[in-house]
């Protein structure tokens, strides 16, 4: 079974940009004028690599419990090397915008590094190891245009 490597991604640290505040002077003093976050991809680490390896192997396995995983995780039956890593700025802004605005109950205020893979032309794994639930770091599954959330899985 697919398990994240939390206790390396923990070992790791993450640095997240911090927010952008514009302020306009007035007769009164300082307004904020905007507050936009930035947020973006995690450095490639032993737990991103690990989560790769872990998702070519549910999307490309021919067995009963690869069928069961892909079913469950909403994955489609894909070649190995349809699972990459994301480094793409724009997309994993994207992404930790999706994530944020998928916890219970919704963050897309804080800043965050996240782990974002493509699996096929269809679906997007993203991940951020500051959000766990117990042990587990949360994973969501999400359509390529970061609209739909398709599974959560506790890793």
């Amino acid at each position: 079974m697919w398990r994240m490597r939390n206790s390396l991604r923990g070992a790791m640290s993450s640095i997240a940009l911090g927010a952008a505040v514009t302020t306009v002077a007035t007769e009164h003093g300082q307004v904020v004028v905007s507050n936009s976050i930035s947020s973006g991809c995690h450095a490639s680490d032993v737990g991103l690599a690990s989560d790769i390896f872990g998702l070519q192997e549910i999307v490309s396995g021919t067995d009963s419990m690869s069928a069961e995983q892909r079913a469950s995780f909403n994955l489609p039956a894909l070649p190995r090397d349809s699972v990459t890593a994301v480094t793409d700025s724009t997309i994993c802004n994207r992404a930790a915008l999706a994530f944020g605005r998928n916890l219970t109950p919704p963050d897309t205020i804080t800043p965050r590094t996240v782990y974002v893979i493509r699996v096929g032309p269809t679906r997007y794994t993203v991940a951020d190891s500051a959000v766990t639930r117990g042990e587990f770091t949360i994973t969501f599954v999400f359509d390529s245009a970061f609209t739909t959330k398709l599974a959560a899985i506790a890793n």
